[in-house]
């Protein structure tokens, strides 16, 4: 069995309570730039996400409204087979 003196081991234990204590800290403040890295991304994506749905809504209704605008080709086409349907007997007449 080894004899100690009393104050010959206090220095060592508290340089290694004293590093174990900054570590630590340095732990926590490295996980909490990480939260806050994180949750700044997250507001970014959220806030991206949130003007792409707002574009996608506007993009939407022009589509719609170039829809309605565009209609009145699409019964042209009936329109000019009625005409033609109407107008061939009286072009086989001489």
């Amino acid at each position: 069995m080894m004899l100690v003196t009393p104050g010959a081991a206090a220095p060592t234990v508290r340089s290694a309570l004293s590093s174990a204590s900054v570590r630590w800290k340095l732990g926590w403040c490295a996980g909490g730039a990480v939260v806050v890295v994180s949750a700044g991304l997250l507001l970014t994506i959220i806030g991206y996400a949130r003007r792409i749905a707002r574009q996608a809504d506007e993009i939407t209704a022009a589509l719609e409204g170039t829809r309605q605008n565009t209609a009145p080709l699409f019964d042209l086409v009936g329109v000019n087979r009625h005409l033609e349907r109407i107008l061939a007997p009286s072009e086989e007449k001489p």
